[in-house]
């Protein structure tokens, strides 16, 4: 048994518990630091929303393709932690492959509260880091602590025009002369 020093038996008082579930400020604190944290280390990115007419009688079911989908045109600035990839430009039998894939990290809170939702599968990133376009392929959940989440994962694979997406007008070059 185990006794205090005047001798009587040791009993603990209060809780072992570190972390309230129920104090949503402690949550609050940590999930904007990590946001501050992304935003003043990571990179902007430019999120592009897909945009499927629910309406459009070309929409395909089974791959959610529509010949009047489009991205919206003004986007969303998100801020998000990556490193950026070598061009891999692999050559095969049907002339060069870029299979180049690129994980984003950013916060989830500050996500949902620039778009308002998650963002969607097939919208489209814009990194002016590296003047790159990127499509989301697969969202999911990063770092849980304290009972929330905290990061969101975006997987994405390099933006490949379409005539069915944006109608082959996202990656022209831009007109780089001034008017006077």
């Amino acid at each position: 048994m185990i006794r205090n020093i005047d001798g009587s038996p040791y009993q603990p008082t209060g809780s072992l518990q570190v972390f309230d579930p129920n104090n949503t400020e402690e949550r609050a604190l940590l999930n904007e630091f990590d946001a501050e944290i992304i935003r003043i280390n990571g990179t902007p990115l430019f999120y592009y929303e897909y945009i499927i007419d629910s309406n459009n009688q070309t929409l395909d079911s089974l791959y959610l393709e529509a010949r009047g989908a489009m991205f919206a045109t003004l986007p969303i600035t998100l801020f998000a932690a990556y490193e950026p990839l070598t061009s891999q430009g692999y050559l095969n039998m049907f002339g060069i492959d870029s299979p180049d894939m690129m994980t984003f990290e950013l916060n989830y809170d500050a996500v949902i509260g620039a778009i308002g939702h998650p963002p969607l599968v097939g919208s489209r990133l814009f990194s002016p880091h590296r003047g790159e376009n990127w499509e989301i392929i697969q969202r999911s959940a990063g770092d849980w602590k304290l009972w929330g989440q905290i990061r969101m994962i975006l997987e994405c694979k390099r933006f490949q025009e379409s005539l069915t997406r944006g109608e082959g007008k996202v990656t022209q070059p831009q007109n780089s002369y001034k008017v006077n």
